[in-house]
């Protein structure tokens, strides 16, 4: 028996060693990657704390090929956490950095590689299955669900909402020329009150309302807590989710910001009935009012009507972070910024304000803003899982950074320059043959953004005005007189990417401008009135 007992003991040693030198390691037939390692795989080589991820995904891009795999395995190490917080389902993450990989996996697959990874925080703040509208990972939920965002924001649909977008706008330059110092909170308000718009009915005044500052704060608040490192990684080790409540301080949290939001989202959502009831027209266009009017399937009440809550958080700062990163190209480039000046000029002159149907005729504005898009893209990945062509339950990565920042597409990726869209259709090195498409920026499959045709139109209008009726500068320090550089690499690491704080001088470029979007501004509050609260 001893000598039994000795051979088992052995055969089980030898065991756990080769489980323990294996668990990690790369399985056959994955695409090659970064070396792994026993127990961590690639863990101990990812940006602590989650900085930068996409630059260091990018950086193993051109080392190891458009696809490439990373290995995860849910230990107790600290730079697991910058895996956004998700559960890598397999312990696999498929990377794809060119735009043919990112066509054959993704953008034809359909539905079977479109369900999102869960997030536990995300689901705590998320009451009445707000997240699951982005985390759901049923593909018929998404399937009646697209097909509502599509009838919604078709191309032809988004054209009643010009004249909101043209007022709104107006009401934007009017804030920039009082408030210049105030910038950052102007452009938020402007894009938070036209998604508010579309998805509600309802405006926002300023960005200092009660409800706007709320809104706010908790979607500032949720950002920060799936930023990686805040919290454990509870879908990477699901062991955390069963802490006692005393020991668990994210549980407050999450109960605090869905309490907030769920407040948020009731009133708005009563409003629209109680709008439909009496019959007031812009209840009824709106998301909101169309989902009541139109009906839902049986039981998916609760989850559809959150998609108002869920519109409001994606809208409110994509758009956004476009135009702070215009205004701080704007401000450093004034060579960039005094051609698409001059072309505006003799386009438009200054006898009345942009219009939509004038972006066509600005090919020089038109670079500019597909260099923003390219140069700092506001989703810098994508995140999808796979159930077929690679391991199941694996995440498939989008690396849009990593497809924008290729040297063998683009010619010098890491500088700013509008002018290579001028030479090329997608700013690519010219005669490349490439599978590259336009709305890349706005994601890919059937993940890919409902709302890019209204995001266009929005940032194409916004970016005419402000070039239009305004002049970007650096700011000066009050001591020196000298200028405040800015940092053109001074971005924040969430979801949607965009500037950190920045100071720059902004200013009516004539009299003339100053006066014409002051008559315009009283024509802009009287259209906008029917979205307010009477």
């Amino acid at each position: 028996m001893p000598q039994t007992f000795d051979l088992l003991l052995v055969a089980l040693t030898a065991w756990a060693v080769v489980f323990v030198l294996r668990f990690g390691h790369r399985q056959q037939g994955l695409p090659p990657g970064p070396p792994t390692v026993p127990l961590l795989g690639n863990a101990h080589m990812l940006p602590r704390d989650g900085k930068d991820m996409y630059f260091k995904l990018t950086e193993w891009a051109r080392r190891y090929g458009d696809i490439f795999s990373v290995r995860v395995n849910p230990l107790p190490h600290r730079r697991i956490q910058c895996l956004l917080q998700i559960k890598v389902g397999s312990g696999t993450m498929i990377v794809l950095s060119s735009p043919t990989a990112i066509k054959e996996i993704v953008d034809k697959s359909g539905w079977a590689g479109s369900a999102r990874p869960k997030n536990y925080i995300a689901e705590l703040c998320g009451s009445g299955g707000e997240f699951n509208i982005l985390f759901t990972s049923d593909c018929e939920r998404l399937r009646n669900l697209r097909r509502t965002f599509a009838r919604f924001f078709s191309p032809q649909n988004i054209l009643r909402y010009v004249p909101v977008q043209i007022a709104e706008s107006t009401l934007l330059l009017d804030d920039l020329i009082a408030h210049p110092e105030d910038f950052s909170d102007s452009i938020r308000r402007f894009s938070h009150s036209l998604a508010k718009i579309m998805a509600y009915g309802r405006r926002a005044q300023s960005f200092h309302d009660d409800e706007v500052q709320r809104f706010y704060t908790s979607l500032d608040e949720i950002i920060h807590a799936l930023t990686p490192g805040v919290y454990p990684p509870f879908d990477l080790l699901p062991v955390f989710k069963y802490i006692p409540p005393p020991f668990a301080p994210w549980r407050a949290f999450g109960r605090r910001i869905a309490a907030v939001r769920t407040g948020i989202h009731t009133r708005l959502y009563e409003d629209v009935w109680r709008r439909q009831a009496a019959g007031d027209e812009e209840s009824i266009e709106c998301f909101i009012g169309k989902i009541i009017q139109d009906g839902v399937p049986e039981g998916e009440e609760e989850f559809y009507s959150y998609t108002g809550l869920a519109l409001l958080d994606a809208g409110s700062d994509t758009s956004g972070a476009f135009l702070l990163s215009l205004v701080l190209c704007l401000a450093v480039f004034p060579e960039y910024q005094e051609r698409a000046r001059e072309e505006m000029d003799a386009v438009v002159g200054i006898g009345r304000l942009p219009t939509l149907e004038d972006f066509p005729k600005l090919p020089y504005l038109n670079a500019f803003v597909k260099e923003i898009l390219r140069f700092r893209p506001q989703f810098p990945m994508g995140l999808q899982y796979k159930d077929h062509l690679v391991p199941k339950g694996s995440v498939v990565v989008l690396n849009t950074y990593g497809v924008f920042h290729d040297p063998e597409i683009f010619e010098d990726p890491e500088a700013f320059n509008p002018e290579r869209f001028l030479n090329s259709e997608f700013g690519t090195r010219p005669d490349m043959d490439t599978d590259l498409r336009d709305n890349l920026a706005f994601g890919g499959g059937r993940r890919i953004c409902p709302g890019q045709w209204v995001a266009r139109s929005t940032i194409h209008l916004a970016s005419m005005h402000m070039v239009w009726a305004l002049k970007f500068s650096e700011a000066r320090d009050s001591t020196t007189g000298e200028p405040i550089l800015q940092d053109l690499d001074c971005y924040t690491n969430h979801f949607v990417v965009m500037p950190r704080p920045f100071k720059c001088k902004i200013e009516p470029r004539t009299t003339e401008h100053r006066n014409l979007v002051a008559q315009a501004r009283d024509d802009a509050k009287q259209y906008l009135s029917r979205y307010e609260t009477t």
